[in-house]
C-alpha cells in the first residue's frame, strides 16, 4: 500500500513537472513572438524566427537589418551611429541567416558592418568600423570627428572567438576562425585561422590535402 501511494505521488509529480514545463515553454514562445514583433516595427528588416534577448541593447533600429533564424543573446549591443560631432552618417548592420551572437557582444558602426549566414560569434566580441579621430591636439579626441577605414565584411560560416575584435575595413572570408582575444588589423583570407595581436594567419585548409595545415609564409 505504501509503494502505491509512494508511485501515485511521483506521477502526480512527473506530471505537475510536465505541465510546468510545457506552461514554461509556451510563455518563452509567447514572449520571443511579442518581442519579434515589436521589433519588426522599428528595425529596418527583421525576418521570422529572429530570438532577440530582452537584455540587448539596440540604437537607430532602422538601420538594422537581420535575417531568418537569427540569435542576438543577453547583453549584445548594436549601436549604428547617426549622428556625432554635428556630423551625419548613415550606417548600416547587416546579420546574415542563421547567425548567433553571443553575450555581451558590442557591434557599433558609422558605415556597414554586414555579416553572412551562420556566423558564429563567442561572447563579448568587439567590431567597430570606425575610431575616435585624434589629429587635432587642440581639440578634445572626444570632440573630433569619427573615422573609418571602410566597412566590415565577415563571410559565412565564421567562429569569432571570445573576446576578439574586428576593426574597420576588414574582410573575413568564408569559414575563417578568430581565435580567443584576437585582434584583426587586416584582411583574413578564406579557410584561415588567425591568432594574436596584430592577428596573423597560423593555419590554412588545403583542399589538395583536406586538411588544416600550418602556414608556414
Amino acid at each position: 500500500m505504501r509503494k502505491h501511494i509512494i508511485l501515485t505521488r511521483l506521477i502526480k509529480k512527473s506530471i505537475l513537472k510536465s505541465i510546468f514545463q510545457k506552461m514554461t515553454n509556451l510563455l518563452r514562445k509567447i514572449s520571443n513572438y511579442l518581442q519579434r514583433n515589436k521589433y519588426k516595427k522599428v528595425l529596418g528588416r527583421c525576418d521570422n524566427n529572429v530570438n532577440i534577448s530582452r537584455q540587448a541593447i539596440i540604437h537607430n533600429p532602422q538601420c538594422i537589418y537581420i535575417d531568418k533564424n537569427v540569435g542576438i543573446g543577453d547583453g549584445v549591443y548594436l549601436g549604428p551611429v547617426i549622428e556625432y560631432a554635428d556630423i551625419p552618417y548613415n550606417p548600416k548592420i547587416i546579420i546574415g541567416e542563421g547567425t548567433w551572437i553571443g553575450n555581451h557582444c558590442s557591434l557599433a558602426a558609422i558605415n556597414k558592418i554586414k555579416i553572412g549566414k551562420n556566423v558564429l560569434f563567442a561572447g563579448y566580441v568587439h567590431i567597430t568600423d570606425h575610431s575616435h579621430g585624434y589629429e587635432d591636439i587642440d581639440r578634445h579626441i572626444a570632440l573630433q570627428p569619427l573615422t573609418s577605414k571602410g566597412p566590415i565584411i565577415i563571410e559565412d560560416d565564421c567562429w569569432l572567438g571570445f573576446s576578439c575584435e574586428i576593426l574597420s575595413g576588414v574582410h573575413i572570408g568564408k569559414h575563417s576562425i578568430i581565435a580567443a582575444r584576437a585582434v584583426v588589423t587586416k584582411d583574413v583570407p578564406p579557410y584561415s585561422i588567425v591568432a594574436g595581436n596584430p592577428a596573423h594567419i597560423i593555419k590554412q585548409y588545403n583542399f589538395k590535402s583536406q586538411q588544416w595545415e600550418r602556414y608556414n609564409k
